[in-house]
């Protein structure tokens, strides 16, 4: 009970090898936004002791692996449908991997952690259903084993197919995380954000928004393309 069963997490950032992996899709963006910045990893990993997806498996012991991206570049709206009637439906859409950089990252992180876990001395298999739905010839498919790869074992092959299905998988099992940032992105509105440098929002008079994300547009490019600075 004291404990949340994630015993270890690690922030990651690809190497020149892990951005061939990355693809295309995923250059345009390390360029713009991680490239000059060390300070900014690109994905989290961590582990879970015990089976954390809620679905019946067999009984006997699991580990859990989870990764999610640090800065996601898909974005979502949510917009209100009633200017009288503060129950209306809101008009909500998640925006959850349009972006295809982000799709990337995922796909890098399954298989990055994946290597990882292959490699810990009490690993004995993967439990299929909880994995991408490789084909049965695959070099990546999933299943039991006697024991841990060697640390110096080559890692997995994995063909066109089998990161189309990473990729399905990721839309299928993508869900937001529990600390979200940034419901109202702090940034003037030609840049997609709702206020300006004085947290005045856009199309409304007399009402000014603080939104969590001021914590990471503070200073931040999008307000220094236009020499000026976010105060609180």
């Amino acid at each position: 009970m004291a404990s949340n069963a994630i015993d270890a997490g690690i922030k990651l950032r690809p190497n020149t090898e892990d951005l061939k992996d990355l693809g295309p899709a995923f250059e345009s963006r390390w360029n713009e936004y991680f490239a000059d910045a060390p300070d900014k990893p690109v994905v989290w990993l961590g582990i879970a002791s015990g089976h954390v997806k809620p679905y019946p498996v067999p009984p006997r012991k699991y580990l859990s692996l989870g990764y999610h991206t640090e800065y996601a570049a898909s974005r979502g709206r949510v917009c209100i449908t009633s200017g009288t009637d503060p129950h209306a439906p809101l008009n909500f859409d998640s925006g959850f991997l349009t972006e295809a950089s982000d799709l990337a990252i995922l796909r890098w992180a399954y298989k990055f952690g994946r290597e990882i876990v292959r490699r810990m001395s009490f690993f004995r298999g993967e439990y299929p259903e909880g994995h991408p739905a490789f084909a049965a010839d695959s070099e990546a498919r999933c299943g039991e084993v006697s024991g841990p790869v060697e640390m110096s074992d080559p890692k997995i092959k994995y063909t066109a197919k089998d990161d189309e299905a990473i990729d399905e998988w990721n839309r299928r099992a993508v869900e937001t995380c529990w600390h979200s940032l940034g419901t109202c992105a702090m940034k003037p509105r030609d840049d997609g954000g709702v206020v300006d440098n004085r947290l005045n929002v856009s199309g409304v008079q007399n009402l000014k928004v603080v939104g969590m994300s001021i914590c990471k547009f503070q200073g931040h490019s999008e307000y220094d393309k236009k020499s000026t600075t976010l105060r609180m």
